[in-house]
C-alpha cells in the first residue's frame, strides 16, 4: 500500500514538471513573440502573430459591442485607435494632435483610416476624437489593419474562444501575453488529458508519462498554444470529449463535443471517433444486429445534433440579443457552414494551404511568423514522429479487421478515424485546409505512435500484421483468378 502511494506520488510529481516545463517553454515563447514585434512597433508592425490578428481584434469588439466592456488600463496612459471616414481626415487629426496633448504612436495603416494615440486621460482622447470627427474609438492595443476591423465579431466561428481572450483583457489588460492565456492554459490542458487517456487505455502510467512528454514539446502544440487561435481550443476539447467516452460515458462525452463545437465547427469533426467508440462498445457488450446498432448510432447522432444546437444557441445569446436571430442564424450557422466547405483563398497573395496528408510529411506547412532574420515559425510538428505514426497506421489497417485482442486498436481507431472525418470534410468542398488544424490530431498521432510501437515491442504483433496482409493479398490473387477464368 505504501510502495503503491509512492509510485503514485512519484508518477504525479513527474506529471507536474512536465507541465511546468511545458508552461515555462510556451509563455517564453508567448512573450518573445510579443517583445520581437514591440521591437518593430515604429516599423509598422501590430503585435499579432498570424491569424490571431482576426480572433483577438474580434474578441475587442464582442467585449466593448456586445457587452458594453472595455479592456483593462495598463500603465497610467490610455492608448486608443481612433477611426476616421478616410484617410485625409486621419492624417489632419494625426498633424493637429499635439494641439490636443495627444501623442500619436503610430500612424502605420494602409487599410483601415486610423491612428494609434495615447493620452494621460481618456476625456483627452474622448475631445480629440470628436473634434477631429473620428467615427470609432476603440481603447487597448493597436487595431490590426483591415477595412472595417473595428466592426469585426468574427460570426463565421462561434465566440466562445472570443469570450476568454475578452475575459482575459478585462481582468488583466489588452496585450499579446495576456490574449494567449487561454491558449496557454488549453495547452497545459491538452498534456494532462493524454496522459489519462493513454493511463486509461493501457493502465501503464510509465508510457502515458512518456506520452505526455512527447505531446508537452511537440512544436505545433508549443505553437500554436503560444498564440491566440482557435484551434488550440478545438485539440484540448476534442481530447475531453474522448476522454469521457473513453470511460464510456458517452453522454457526457456528446455534452462536451456540444460545447466544444461553440470555438470552432471542427470539434465536430470528433464525433467520429466518438461514435466509432460507442459501436465498439455496443459490439462488447453483445449487440451484434446491424438494424439494432443502426438505431443506436441514429439516436447518438440525433443526441450529438441536439447538444450542438444548445451550446450554439446558449453561448450566442447575447449576440442574437444585439443583432437578432435572423442576422444570427444567417452568419453564425448557415455562413460558418458555408464557410468550413468553401475554398477560401487561392492564389499568390493567399496563405499556403494543405490537404490533411500534407501535414505527416510537412509538405506546405502555414508561416505562423517570419522573424527578421528570415527564419520562419511554422505551423508544423515533429515530422519523423507524424510520417511514421502515418505509415505505421496505413501498414496496420488490415490488422484491424482481425478478431485478435489489440491494445493499439482504440488508439488507431481515433486516430484514424480524425484523420479520415478531415479528409471528408476536404472532400465535401474544404479544399483550403491549413497546417495549424493538425493540431487536433497532434495527440492522437502520439497516443497511436507509442502504442504502437509498444505493442511491436514484441515481436508476434508485427508477424501477425504481416499475416493478416498475406492473407489479403492471397484474397485478392484468388479474386483476380476467379474474374480472368473462363
Amino acid at each position: 500500500m505504501i510502495q503503491r502511494s509512492l509510485e503514485n506520488f512519484v508518477v504525479v510529481a513527474i506529471l507536474v514538471l512536465i507541465v511546468a516545463i511545458y508552461m515555462y517553454l510556451t509563455v517564453l515563447q508567448a512573450t518573445n513573440l510579443e517583445v520581437e514585434e514591440v521591437s518593430r512597433f515604429y516599423m509598422g508592425a501590430k503585435g499579432y502573430v498570424s491569424d490571431e490578428v482576426w480572433y483577438v481584434d474580434a474578441a475587442r469588439n464582442i467585449l466593448r459591442k456586445i457587452f458594453g466592456l472595455e479592456p483593462k488600463q495598463i500603465g497610467s496612459t490610455f492608448n486608443a485607435t481612433l477611426v476616421y471616414p478616410s484617410k485625409d481626415c486621419a492624417m489632419r487629426a494625426s498633424n493637429n494632435a499635439q494641439a490636443y496633448g495627444i501623442t500619436v504612436v503610430s500612424s502605420a495603416f494602409s487599410k483601415l483610416n486610423a491612428i494609434y494615440v495615447s493620452a494621460n486621460s481618456r476625456e483627452a482622447i474622448e475631445n480629440f476624437g470628436k473634434a477631429t470627427n473620428a467615427t470609432d474609438i476603440v481603447y487597448g492595443w493597436i487595431l490590426g489593419d483591415a477595412e472595417g476591423i473595428n466592426n469585426y465579431l468574427n460570426l463565421e466561428h462561434p465566440p466562445m474562444a472570443k469570450y476568454l481572450i475578452a475575459l482575459s483583457m478585462l481582468l488583466l489588460g489588452d496585450k499579446p501575453l495576456y490574449w494567449r492565456i487561454p491558449s496557454i492554459a488549453m495547452g497545459m490542458l491538452i498534456v494532462v488529458l493524454t496522459f489519462f487517456i493513454v493511463k486509461k487505455l493501457i493502465a501503464c502510467k510509465e508510457l502515458a508519462i512518456i506520452v505526455a512528454t512527447t505531446v508537452a514539446v511537440d512544436p505545433l502544440i508549443r505553437n500554436l498554444a503560444s498564440i491566440a487561435l482557435l484551434d488550440i481550443f478545438v485539440a484540448a476539447f476534442t481530447l475531453l470529449t474522448i476522454f469521457f467516452a473513453m470511460n464510456k460515458r458517452y453522454k457526457e462525452s456528446l455534452i462536451v463535443l456540444g460545447f466544444a463545437s461553440t470555438f470552432k465547427f471542427t470539434a465536430l469533426l470528433t464525433f467520429l471517433p466518438v461514435l466509432f467508440l460507442y459501436i465498439g462498445e455496443l459490439i462488447e457488450r453483445g449487440i451484434n444486429k446491424f438494424t439494432e446498432i443502426l438505431f443506436k448510432a441514429i439516436e447518438f447522432l440525433l443526441l450529438a445534433i441536439l447538444s450542438f444546437i444548445f451550446f450554439q444557441l446558449l453561448v450566442s445569446i447575447p449576440i442574437i440579443l444585439k443583432i437578432g436571430f435572423g442576422p444570427w442564424l444567417q452568419q453564425s450557422l448557415w455562413g460558418a457552414i458555408s464557410w468550413h466547405l468553401s475554398i477560401k483563398c487561392v492564389g499568390s497573395g493567399c496563405p499556403v494551404a494543405s490537404t490533411p496528408w500534407d501535414w505527416f510529411f510537412g509538405v506546405n506547412s502555414f508561416p505562423l511568423y517570419i522573424y527578421p532574420n528570415g527564419s520562419t515559425l511554422y505551423a508544423q510538428g515533429f515530422v519523423p514522429a507524424y510520417m511514421t505514426s502515418f505509415i505505421l497506421m496505413l501498414f496496420t489497417l488490415t490488422y484491424r479487421f482481425q478478431k485478435a485482442k489489440s491494445m493499439s486498436k482504440k488508439p488507431w481507431v481515433m486516430f484514424s478515424s480524425l484523420f479520415i472525418a478531415y479528409v471528408l470534410l476536404w472532400i465535401a468542398g474544404a479544399k483550403t485546409q491549413y497546417s495549424f488544424y493538425a493540431v487536433q490530431l497532434t495527440p492522437f498521432i502520439y497516443i497511436y505512435l507509442i502504442i504502437q510501437i509498444y505493442e511491436f515491442l514484441k515481436r508476434d504483433n508485427v508477424i501477425h500484421v504481416l499475416i493478416s496482409w498475406k492473407k489479403l493479398f492471397e484474397l485478392l490473387w484468388q479474386a483476380l483468378l476467379t474474374l480472368l477464368s473462363y
